[in-house]
């Protein structure tokens, strides 16, 4: 289990700069759109859409895809052993820890074109249009593709940005176990597709001066407001818990209904209590998978595990849905005669991005962009814990993602891009001036 450390940040009153180099940059809108289509093709069948989970032959293919377009842009190229790929660029002053532009390009089993796939070939992009246009930071840049965001084949999610993050460690990001039930793990599904590297795993072996992401809002702020980017601000907290309960195995069809001890029925009790939970505390909750043994016909499901996500805006309120569910489990093995075993993987409470790092990217939306927050975690949310970090928000029709009917224009796509891309020069003129003494 990995819960989320906030370090204490002081912050300048004027933390923020903007580059003279942000006015006159530019992307290839076109370039950028046509990566995003020709990279959605590495997926298994969809409607639309893009499949392709970690460590699967469709990201084996785009990751060496993205290999192939670092190197080519004179990166110094490295695979670390959660296989996270890392694409370091020179800086004037290659003493300084590197600006990073990351996200992630697995998706989960129904997703869209954008989610994760945007942050990676937006930064792309931004690195090749800085070379075309002679932009050279004084701070080396890094583009990252983290591993298993997502956690849609393994769990938990955040694979590798959380082990960066020191949240948990290389050996238990190898031994995440397959979400569908099986006794694949991501570190034996990694070595398979050629990812498992010697590169650096954690902050401490290879800092970072900030990280910026861009992301689909998934949500509607940007279109009610009529804008096609945002900075966002914050996140809402997220837990996510998963619970065992254990029973008897039995004859489905002859076992007498008093006694049984049938660990499918209290999961379905905990899924209706977990709904009813959301609407009284004014949070949100999902339940994201269901293992049940034994397989078969006419068995009584002896084993089941459940696993879930609590989400709240507020702290408190995250922590209230967690001990009153915690209490309900409790309630209901006791009431059917079960034993449970319960674990908290994932705890992030809510919280803000930096606000130096915000200011780069708000700066670099100009008139054309709102404030946001998101109600998800992304690999930004780890980085924060040790770095400035910020991310970039592009609209996203109707709000709809992790679905094949996802989808963000080609003129908002670039738009992020661009903000990326302005959000980091200023990033590198705020350590400039920071370097000359001028913020306090």
């Amino acid at each position: 289990m990995f819960a989320f450390r906030r370090a204490v940040y002081v912050i300048a009153r004027r933390s923020y700069a903007t580059s003279p180099l942000a006015s006159k940059f530019k992307i290839n809108g076109d370039r950028l759109w046509n990566d995003i289509h020709e990279t959605a093709k590495w997926s298994a069948p969809s409607p639309g859409g893009v499949t392709r989970l970690c460590a699967d032959e469709n990201d084996k293919m785009v990751r060496d895809w993205f290999r192939e377009q670092v190197i080519a842009l004179g990166a110094d190229y490295k695979v670390n052993a959660t296989g996270t790929q890392i694409a370091l660029f020179d800086g004037d002053d290659n003493s300084i820890p590197p600006i990073a532009m990351g996200s992630h390009l697995d998706t989960v089993a129904t997703g869209g074109k954008f989610d994760g796939p945007l942050g990676v070939i937006g930064a792309l992009e931004v690195l090749r249009s800085m070379k075309e246009q002679s932009i050279k930071t004084r701070a080396p840049l890094v583009l990252i593709n983290w591993t298993n965001e997502e956690g849609a084949r393994f769990f938990p999610l955040l694979g590798s940005s959380c082990v960066y993050a020191g949240q948990s460690t290389v050996e238990a990001a190898h031994a995440s176990i397959s979400t569908d039930n099986s006794s694949l793990t991501m570190g034996g599904e990694l070595a398979k597709i050629g990812y498992v590297g010697d590169g650096p795993n954690y902050f401490d072996e290879f800092p970072i001066s900030g990280h910026f992401e861009i992301h689909v809002e998934q949500h509607t702020d940007l279109e009610k407001a009529g804008k096609p980017v945002g900075w966002v601000e914050g996140w809402q907290g997220m837990t996510w818990y998963n619970v065992v309960f254990h029973g008897d195995d039995g004859h489905a069809n002859t076992k007498p209904m008093w006694g049984r001890r049938d660990t499918l029925a209290a999961s379905a009790e905990l899924i209706t209590v977990l709904e009813k939970l959301a609407y009284e505390m004014n949070g949100y909750t999902t339940t994201t998978g269901i293992h049940s043994h034994p397989f078969g016909s006419c068995n009584i499901q002896s084993k089941t595990k459940v696993i879930f996500c609590l989400m709240h805006k507020e702290a408190e309120g995250l922590e209230g849905m967690g001990k009153a569910i915690e209490n309900r489990i409790a309630s209901i093995a006791g009431q059917r005669g079960l034993e449970f075993e319960l674990e908290r993987d994932i705890h992030l409470p809510p919280g803000d991005f930096w606000s130096e790092a915000i200011a780069c990217v708000r700066d670099a939306c100009g008139d054309k962009g709102i404030a946001s927050r998101t109600g998800t975690g992304h690999d930004s949310t780890m980085t924060t814990t040790k770095v400035p970090t910020a991310m970039v928000f592009v609209r996203a029709k109707d709000g709809i993602s992790h679905s094949p009917k996802e989808w963000s224009d080609k003129e908002d796509c670039a738009e992020g891009a661009l903000v990326l891309g302005k959000a980091v020069l200023n990033f590198d003129e705020l350590l400039k001036q920071k370097a000359a003494g001028l913020h306090v």
